[in-house]
């Protein structure tokens, strides 16, 4: 969850599903160098049986909120190398997630510096935390610019960099 620049900010994502099919979510939130929270989101997708799609949201969402926050220097953690795959390579038009993920380029193409990795599912548990909130809750997105009373913990864990075995 490290960021080594000073301006730059952290995006993590994580989308869940009760159930395959299931009811899913999208969550994730923002954080400064330090670890403190900036900003966070949450969001339900109703039933679907695939978990990439729900993955694919959480980072557009969030790609999208950092956005709307002027927000130009950002690292996005996501713990689905599939859906990093899937937006770092081409799809056809035909693609099943090919309208999301050109909304996703589209984001990507803009005027600022966005960097997509990999994280540990160990390490996102926050945006875990707020995807399962997501699947939960029937609001289709809600922006939420206090961290909810379960997070503490998590988010003390993170920010001051303790270690997962995994």
């Amino acid at each position: 969850m490290e960021c080594s620049r000073g301006n730059g900010m952290i995006l993590n994502v994580d989308g869940s599903s009760i159930g395959n099919p299931g009811v899913s979510g999208f969550g994730g939130l923002i954080r400064n160098a330090d670890g403190a929270w900036v900003h966070g989101f949450f969001g339900n997708l109703g039933v679907t049986n695939n978990i990439i799609h729900a993955k694919l949201m959480a980072i557009y969402k969030g790609l999208l909120l950092a956005w709307d926050l002027n927000i130009k220097d950002l690292w996005c953690y996501s713990n689905s190398k599939m859906a990093i795959k899937l937006i770092t390579e081409l799809v056809d038009e035909w693609h099943h997630y090919a309208a999301i993920l050109n909304n996703i380029n589209e984001l990507l193409n803009r005027d600022w510096r966005v960097l997509i990795l990999h994280t540990f599912r160990e390490s996102n548990a926050c945006a875990d935390y707020l995807a399962k909130h997501g699947a939960n809750n029937t609001d289709v997105f809600v922006s939420i610019a206090i961290p909810p009373v379960g997070l503490n913990l998590s988010l003390l864990a993170d920010a001051s960099g303790t270690w997962f075995i995994r």
